[in-house]
């Protein structure tokens, strides 16, 4: 979210504070009517439900320059819909709801940044949405890594070094698939040297096979 920065928020809410969580940490739950809408300075967090089975579901990533949760902030739901939790130590702006709402009443400027902002989201909760429709346990890993290679990643030698730790299960709450699947397909893309392991469980993908997969291909197979 390039129009909506650390400066701009602390010019417009100069008196907010911040908030500093452990790797783990749950930050908003489901059914929550938090008093604050946070702005992420650092570290990533994931939203989730957790199915019947007591299985947690990854909807969406959150990292720097994003706010959280908007849904409920403009009042489109009466509460937090599923859980924001840490996946790593992450620091927060804590804007207080009432300054927050007023602001997207009075400041226009404000506002078109939000709206701009959240049809990125949407466009990115497309995309996680399309790859989970892949029947194939390798499609649906390839496009799980690709979507996080474009949005939280950088450049590595020939390899996108991505910026959010990641283990075989959160790519198995991400996509769906059992943790085994994703061992055993991540087993055979590092055979391939499609990926492979950096230090904080922060992965490298090559990226010419990130350019391979295109967001036009993804929605028409």
């Amino acid at each position: 979210m390039k129009d909506i920065t650390l400066t701009s928020i602390k010019e417009l809410f100069p008196s907010v504070g911040t908030r500093n969580y452990s790797k783990g940490q749950i930050v908003c739950f489901l059914g929550d009517k938090p008093q604050q809408i946070f702005f992420v300075i650092k570290g990533h967090l994931k939203y989730y439900d957790i199915d019947e089975n007591g299985n947690e579901k990854i909807l969406h990533i959150i990292g720097p320059d994003n706010i959280f949760p908007m849904m409920y902030a403009f009042g489109i739901t009466k509460e937090v819909e599923a859980f924001y939790g840490t996946l790593e130590p992450t620091t927060v702006l804590a804007v207080p709801m009432q300054d927050f709402q007023e602001a997207i009443k009075t400041n226009i400027d404000f506002l078109t940044k939000l709206t701009r902002w959240f049809l990125y989201e949407i466009s990115e909760l497309v995309y996680h949405v399309s790859s989970l429709e892949k029947t194939d346990s390798r499609g649906k890993i390839m496009h799980a890594l690709k979507y996080i290679c474009v949005h939280y990643s950088e450049p590595h030698g020939v390899w996108q070094k991505l910026n959010i730790p990641i283990t075989h299960q959160f790519l198995a709450d991400f996509t769906g698939l059992a943790r085994e699947t994703v061992s055993a397909t991540m087993h055979e893309l590092a055979e391939e040297k499609l990926i492979r392991p950096s230090k904080g469980h922060r992965l490298e993908f090559k990226r010419c096979e990130v350019d391979k997969i295109s967001w036009r291909k993804l929605v028409t197979d």
